[in-house]
């Protein structure tokens, strides 16, 4: 099968006066981008794209815009913290809202504040610090990881997460990156194609084990 020609768009908010934190945004992207299949209400836009590269295109809007374009969205916002994200369906560029395509790609990074606190029994996502990823490049790299583990849960553990979904993001060196990408039991290492910011074969993000998550609140 041929690669989809279509990519899912992912739109981040971002306020010049009351920035989100640089995690927080990016856990906030990952968790839309899986919601929004979650919710999906047919299968036609999605098959042959999630069958591929499941490519996406992160963009950022003010306050004003960011409400206006996502009050359609079909599973409405994922708000972390100050950050707030919405994604939509696959499309192909030529057919994206053009409000939606003339929004800006590159260049979006918040503040490495400290994140909000984490949901217990949240997945981890653990991105490779040694890249200096940009929050638009990370929030991409972290929804591919949340979504491929996503893809491996069984039946009840996918509607477990669309009932109570979160994420909690971290950012490791690159050699302790690699050697807890080993681990037993950790979603799909993403390896990015290099079309953006880093060389190609880099490796950018995973889901971490169950274990090394958010611990659960005890009963």
């Amino acid at each position: 099968m041929e690669p989809s020609d279509t990519v899912q768009p992912i739109l981040l908010r971002v306020d010049k006066e009351d920035p989100a934190a640089h995690r927080d945004a990016v856990a906030a992207a990952a968790v839309a981008c899986v919601l929004a299949f979650a919710h999906r209400n047919s299968d036609d836009a999605w098959l042959d794209w999630v069958r591929g590269r499941f490519t996406k295109t992160v963009r950022r809007a003010g306050p004003k815009p960011f409400a206006k374009l996502t009050a359609g969205a079909p599973s409405g916002t994922v708000v972390i913290g100050k950050a707030e994200a919405a994604a939509f369906e696959p499309q192909r560029y030529a057919d994206m809202p053009r409000a939606l395509r003339s929004l800006q790609v590159s260049g979006t990074q918040l503040p490495a504040a400290e994140p909000a606190p984490a949901q217990p029994g949240a997945p981890l996502i653990v991105l490779n610090e040694d890249l200096a990823m940009s929050t638009g490049k990370a929030a991409a790299q972290a929804a591919h990881a949340l979504l491929a583990w996503y893809l491996e849960l069984a039946p009840e553990q996918a509607a477990g997460f669309a009932e109570c979904p979160a994420a909690l993001v971290t950012e490791l060196p690159g050699e302790r990156f690699r050697e807890l990408a080993r681990h037993p039991g950790n979603g799909p290492l993403i390896v990015d194609a290099g079309l953006t910011e880093i060389d190609p074969g880099s490796s950018t993000a995973f889901v971490a084990a169950g274990e090394l998550r958010v611990p659960a609140a005890e009963a």
